[in-house]
């Protein structure tokens, strides 16, 4: 009975996220020529409604149907995001890892560089990289990676250019929840036994982040998203975000299939973890 009322109250959910979505997908029509159009909004979003529930007459370009297209674009950017993401993950480890076990004397300065690093603005860093291949390639003649889709897709510097700016913030995060959880009583103990600190990080500490680091990355989600729309025209990868911005139903469908299965994960997790907590206690 519980699962059934988890899985309505998702479906209710997921059906005011669509309802909020087409709201903002057809608002262009409501200020359409510097002019305010309420009839003409509300005409649309009954309009938009329709087209979504029978899922017709949703295109692209105001010509080709967007089911053509957008599932190829979609898995086409989501294996960037998804690679992208991974990659960060493991740089932020690492990050993470060497600062605290070889530099921990100066931490405070690792901190302020990552800092540093991590304030440099996505588009610079993507441009600096994208300029160091051409650099390399006109020296050596050596192609390390393809910089702009035309016949081959650029799908190296893509996910370098998604992990690497992320992979400061998610470094800075790691640090600063490792730090909060040595400074507990049960850490104080088992280091008064003599473990390393090395196993304390690996047996103990790290598991018990994961539920902030959840949390968190909700926000490495979204900031990704965005920086896969700069890779998007940077690389001429012609992806689901680019498409996102030609026509209301293409945005509208766009944000269901990225919102609606992050939206279930992140409740499923939830559900399952509210679930072990309770049974542990």
């Amino acid at each position: 009975m519980i699962v059934i009322k988890k899985i309505m109250s998702l479906i209710l959910q997921c059906k005011i996220a669509i309802a909020i979505l087409i709201l903002i997908g057809v608002l262009p029509v409501l200020f359409h020529d510097l002019s305010f159009h309420p009839d003409e909004y509300v005409q649309a979003i009954y309009n938009e409604a329709i087209h979504l529930f029978t899922l017709t007459h949703l295109s692209y370009n105001d010509r080709n149907s967007i089911f053509s297209v957008i599932f190829f674009l979609y898995f086409d950017s989501m294996r960037i995001l998804g690679l992208g993401l991974i990659l960060a993950v493991i740089i932020a480890l690492l990050n993470s890892y060497v600062a605290l076990i070889f530099f921990r004397k100066k931490i405070n300065l690792i901190k302020k560089l990552i800092e540093l690093l991590e304030s440099i603005p996505d588009l610079m860093f993507i441009l600096l990289l994208q300029m160091l291949v051409i650099y390399i390639y006109k020296k050596t003649g050596v192609r390390i990676a393809q910089v702009v889709s035309l016949r081959e897709k650029a799908i190296l510097l893509p996910v370098i250019c998604m992990a690497v700016p992320i992979s400061f913030y998610i470094t800075k995060v790691l640090i600063h929840y490792i730090e909060e959880e040595m400074e507990k009583n049960y850490i104080v103990l088992a280091k008064s036994k003599g473990f390393s600190f090395v196993y304390i990080l690996n047996k103990h500490v790290l598991r018990n982040i994961v539920e902030g680091m959840h949390g968190t990355s909700k926000t490495v989600i979204w900031s990704m998203l965005s920086t896969l729309l700069v890779v998007d025209y940077l690389f001429n990868m012609n992806g689901l975000l680019r498409m996102m911005a030609t026509t209301p139903d293409a945005f509208i469908v766009g944000c269901m299939m990225i919102f609606i299965p992050f939206f279930i994960l992140y409740r499923i997790y939830e559900w399952t973890s509210f679930d072990h907590r309770k049974d542990t206690h």
